[in-house]
């Protein structure tokens, strides 16, 4: 039976580039000699129903829908989405790469749009679902954060083509929040699980170079 595969999250605010870094590293490691395929996936997201649950959250009606429910379909996507997509792909011995997580769901529901109740919960669904599920550890190896101010990641957000989110379309207070988000969320899980801040406010091609240098060291048990 292969080894269990290792599980990286790539997290950070509307605009810092966790999904098009992430696509970058695992392309560039998949056609490289790695031998151990390299899984890309997300959340919201990243199984059948679970992308269902997505399409609802970033629907423009779900700006108006109180943050516990928000939370709550969150960690409902998460679970289907450990359940069919990341738990197989490590027991079959395949990484995982994972942009977004749980670090999103603190940043945003807990902090941003402040609701400090939910803390015992939020942890309690961790303690469940992501460090021990089905007596399969499933706490990812390592957390990638993608740092930069806000002012600078959503003068990206302006220039993207496509549709908007909510999530996008919020005031700059808010993206403050989220940023303090990530980082309390590095603080408070550093001592039991390893964590990079990355300053993602520079050219997209350093902020590729450094992920990958620190997805690299992680792959090989630095």
């Amino acid at each position: 039976m292969p080894a269990q595969g290792k599980f990286i999250v790539i997290d950070g605010g509307e605009g810092t580039g966790t999904t098009s870094v992430s696509k970058y590293v695992v392309g560039l490691l998949n056609n490289s000699a790695n031998e151990v395929p390299i899984i890309y996936t997300r959340e919201p997201g990243g199984s059948g129903f679970a992308e269902k649950v997505r399409a609802a959250i970033l629907a423009p009606e779900a700006k108006e829908t109180p943050p516990e429910a928000l939370f709550y379909a969150f960690w409902a996507a998460r679970i289907e989405h450990l359940h069919h997509t990341v738990l197989p792909a490590l027991d079959r011995g395949s990484h995982v790469f994972c942009d977004r997580f749980d670090s999103s769901t603190w940043a945003y529901q807990i902090v941003a749009q402040e609701r400090p109740a939910l803390t015992g919960e939020f942890w309690e669904m961790r303690s469940r679902y992501v460090e021990h599920r089905a007596m399969r550890m499933a706490r990812p190896a390592h957390y990638i954060v993608l740092d930069a101010s806000p002012e600078v990641a959503l003068a990206r957000i302006r220039r993207r083509r496509g549709a908007k989110t909510h999530f996008d379309q919020r005031s700059l207070e808010f993206h403050h929040k989220v940023r303090a988000g990530f980082l309390d969320f590095v603080d408070r899980i550093k001592l039991s699980t390893p964590c990079s801040v990355v300053d993602a406010s520079g050219p997209e091609n350093q902020v590729q170079t450094k992920v990958l240098n620190i997805v690299q060291k992680v792959l090989k048990g630095d």
